[in-house]
């Protein structure tokens, strides 16, 4: 048995039943909210972050390396702020990549056993202000990769800069649920 339902009729239906179903829209102050960076809704704790990030000394120098580990890549320190402890470790830039105002960046981290997707913050070496902030994603065993637009004047700068050379940042690396 075949009905003949014009097909108007039948988008017409879909649409209304769409409609009836959709949630409410988020109201315009909800939306620049959300829109904001962690550090801004969260500013005590970025702050007390901060200041145990910039605490974290990382050696450097290629006689104290691992000798399963590849000498290139300088070494970045690095605060993983969990939900109920943070912890101290580092991270190897792998691969960096500042062209077309796009920064792409690989790197290790010496923490194992992180989740798959982190939220990763530079942070300024100098003056400990956030840089900006990126989602990164595991490739490998603790290889994270991510790309991210460069505000003009980080493209600039940043341009030149090279795997092996000191790196102008640290990372503050979030994992939990309010990622």
């Amino acid at each position: 048995m075949k009905i003949d339902v014009p097909i108007e009729q039948l988008l017409r239906w879909r649409l209304a039943r769409a409609e009836a179903e959709a949630p409410a829209p988020l109201r315009a102050a909800r939306l620049l909210h959300l829109a904001r960076p962690w550090w801004e809704l969260l500013p005590e704790r970025f702050d007390h972050l901060i200041q145990r990030l910039r605490t974290i000394h990382v050696e450097f120098g290629h006689a104290m390396a691992d000798p399963n580990q590849s000498p290139t890549g300088y070494r970045v320190a690095t605060l993983i702020a969990g939900e109920v402890e943070n912890v101290e470790t580092a991270a190897r830039i792998l691969y960096l990549s500042a062209h077309s105002a796009r920064l792409r960046m690989r790197f290790e981290l010496e923490q194992r056993n992180m989740p798959a997707a982190i939220e990763v913050t530079l942070v300024d070496e100098q003056t400990g202000q956030p840089l900006l902030c990126a989602s990164a994603t595991l490739s490998l065993e603790s290889e994270y990769r991510f790309e991210v637009e460069l505000p003009p004047e980080l493209a600039r700068s940043w341009q030149r800069l090279k795997v092996t050379d000191r790196m102008p940042f640290r990372f503050l690396i979030r994992a939990g649920k309010d990622t």
